[in-house]
């Protein structure tokens, strides 16, 4: 009897779970079957479908797939995030059939101590956001979410602590952030790609299947056509995101839109009521006072100098940098700015001195 084992999540996992052994790809497979390639069946231990694997694929083969698996008599079969149509009709017709879904790492009592602690540090000139976060992140702490996502709408100008603080948040709680630039969304392709077309197409909804953290950034949501936010309702409220071919398991996640709304009527007006009300809290991000400034610029000039070399640091002097900045605090606005100034000034005095020591170099040849 064929045991067959499904997992739902990332190919890092997913691998851990597949034993040593020859294994025969599910895209192999079906070449064997349509007799693309030669290759002898029982040379292999058992079979092995990558999320991959399925959008090579055939329409017709994926509605036949039983017929595929029965190719050949293997003892295990591992597929990782089949579309629905093949799990339902492997649920049907098998009785062996195992299906995991993959935990994420989850927020515990020290991760969220730790955020309490560091993020001062990492978010500058936003502590009022630290609180709100931490408020939210409460009932994820504690299990009173219901296994429901935390979903955030932070808004406020641009450059000033938004997807930083996704990124921080993701190295706390463990893992690469899940990140999508919804600017990108305006056409019938990303139509597709959100709402689903044909399985072998790439979507949303597989790659979030592939994610590697349950911190799931979706970046400037504000710059998407409305229709597409359409598609959150049901992840919102239930923590489920479904397409044409695949479900997704959203459980716990920590869900956060970023957007340049610059108040509560601009959000509602061009979002709406349906959707605005989902969203667990919405956070303002500030414009950053001079205090913050000066603390950035301090930051980025010391983050610059520490990837110099030993030679190149003699040429700089930090503090006079700072202090040159500071003049012009009034002036800057967001950490992109000053971390695009502070390396225009520094690298400026680094390519004078090069090219003036190649200068005296070339004429004493």
């Amino acid at each position: 009897m064929v045991e067959i084992n499904i997992f739902i999540g990332p190919k890092k996992a997913f691998e851990e779970r597949i034993p040593s052994g020859n294994r025969l790809l599910l895209n192999d497979l079906v070449k064997i079957v349509d007799n693309k390639i030669n290759r002898p069946l029982d040379y292999f231990d058992y079979l092995v479908g990558y999320s991959e694997n399925y959008s090579g694929i055939s329409e017709s083969a994926i509605q036949n797939f039983d017929m595929i698996l029965k190719a050949d008599k293997f003892d295990q079969i591992y597929l990782q995030n089949p579309p629905e149509n093949i799990k339902r009709l492997i649920e049907n017709i098998y009785n062996d059939v195992t299906i995991e879904i993959y935990d994420y790492p989850k927020l515990t009592s020290e991760k969220f101590l730790r955020i309490n602690e560091k993020f001062s540090e990492r978010i500058v000139g936003q502590n009022h956001v630290k609180d709100e976060l931490l408020t939210s992140l409460y009932d994820l702490l504690m299990g009173y979410n219901r296994n429901k996502p935390i979903c955030l709408l932070f808004y406020g100008p641009s450059g000033v602590g938004k997807t930083e603080t996704a990124k921080f948040l993701s190295e706390i709680v463990g893992d690469e952030l899940f990140r999508k630039q919804f600017s990108m969304f305006y056409n019938n392709k990303f139509s597709e790609y959100l709402f689903g077309g044909a399985h072998m197409q790439a979507s949303f909804a597989r790659d979030l299947l592939e994610r590697e953290s349950n911190i799931i950034l979706l970046d400037e949501f504000d710059k998407a056509a409305n229709v597409f936010h359409d598609a959150f309702y049901q992840l919102f409220d239930e923590g489920i995101f479904e397409d044409s071919n695949y479900k997704v398991p959203l459980k716990n996640s920590i869900i956060i839109c970023t957007s340049n709304y610059l108040n509560i009527k601009d959000i509602r007006k061009n979002i709406g009521d349906p959707l605005f009300f989902r969203f667990d809290k919405i956070i303002e991000f500030k414009k950053l006072n001079n205090d913050a400034i000066t603390k950035i610029i301090t930051n980025k000039v010391n983050e610059k100098y520490e990837l110099l070399s030993d030679e190149d640091k003699e040429l700089i002097d930090s503090q006079e940098i700072i202090n040159y900045f500071k003049g012009y605090s009034e002036s800057l606005i967001n950490t992109r700015q000053i971390s695009k100034f502070v390396d225009e000034k520094i690298n400026m005095i680094l390519v004078e001195h090069y090219l003036n020591e190649n200068s005296k170099s070339t004429k004493t040849k």
